[in-house]
């Protein structure tokens, strides 16, 4: 009897326990899905933040060339002035040079405005002899200017009877250097007489 009674209550045990088995495998797998979540947020939360940063990083940028661009359209819808004159220097006002390189520096008479960006440079002809030469090559530069740049003037003219060739060329000009031209001969060649011959002045400036 005793024996029939315990095996009836240890039936009775074993939905119990068979239960108790089935909650904590349940308990288990939502403690996995918990986690697998809060990883889940923690990586998605990782990428917003990355992504806010990289936002801020392009509104920067952004801004920086927004304002870039607008210093440029300033600088360019600045007005530009052209002023004409008449600068003459004795040096280089009948140039007969042959097969020799000199460099002549000169100054101004008048300090140019400050916000002159280039000067005007005359370069003339003067050709009378259907026979003869009249080579110049010349580098013309503001004298410590580096940044600027030189204007390069090449001329080549032979046999041509009783002609004249003008042009202007644009040296570039800093107000906050120098006053002084420099012009630095690289080659020359004339021959047919003393009325071949050039000449180099300033003209002009423009300010901007």
């Amino acid at each position: 009897m005793i024996r029939w009674t315990a095996s009836l209550l240890l039936l009775g045990f074993l939905p119990l326990v068979s239960g108790d088995c089935g909650a904590s495998a349940s308990c288990w797998d939502d403690d996995l899905r918990l986690a697998k979540l809060e990883s889940l947020v923690e990586h998605l939360q990782g990428q917003v933040a990355d992504l806010t940063a990289a936002k801020v990083r392009t509104e920067a940028e952004l801004k920086i060339t927004q304002d870039m661009a607008k210093s440029a359209l300033s600088r360019c819808s600045s007005s530009w002035t052209l002023k004409r004159t008449q600068i003459v220097f004795p040096n280089l006002e009948k140039l007969a040079l042959h097969q020799s390189t000199p460099t002549y520096v000169e100054t101004m008479p008048t300090p140019l405005p400050n916000n002159t960006r280039a000067v005007i440079v005359q370069v003339f002809c003067n050709f009378w002899n259907s026979g003869g030469h009249a080579y110049l090559n010349v580098d013309i530069q503001q004298e410590g200017n580096e940044e600027g740049g030189v204007a390069s003037v090449e001329n080549t003219h032979y046999s041509v009877y009783a002609n004249t060739f003008y042009y202007e060329v644009l040296v570039p000009w800093d107000g906050n250097l120098s006053d002084r031209l420099k012009f630095v001969v690289r080659s020359s060649y004339k021959t047919g007489g003393d009325n071949n011959w050039y000449r180099l002045r300033v003209v002009g400036y423009i300010m901007g």
